[in-house]
């Protein structure tokens, strides 16, 4: 007799609808993105993790790069 798994049941991630995401434009979602870099960079930096700060910043760069039409 074949044996079979089951796994738990774990809640799925909540996901936007479609029109939803149709709203929000790029520009915003990247400065969403930048804005929580920057917050995660911060507490980081509080915390005393500075390689982990400099990463966030480092990330939030990026997006504001990305948010301004130029390549990163």
């Amino acid at each position: 007799m074949p044996r079979t798994y089951s796994s738990p049941s774990r809640p799925r991630p909540h996901r936007m609808s479609q029109p939803a995401r149709a709203e929000q434009t790029p520009l915003q979602g990247t400065r969403q993105h930048y804005e929580r870099a920057m917050k995660l960079g911060d507490a980081e930096a509080l915390a005393g993790h500075r390689v982990e700060a400099e990463r966030y910043y480092q990330l939030a760069e990026h997006y504001l790069r990305s948010g301004n039409g130029r390549a990163a």
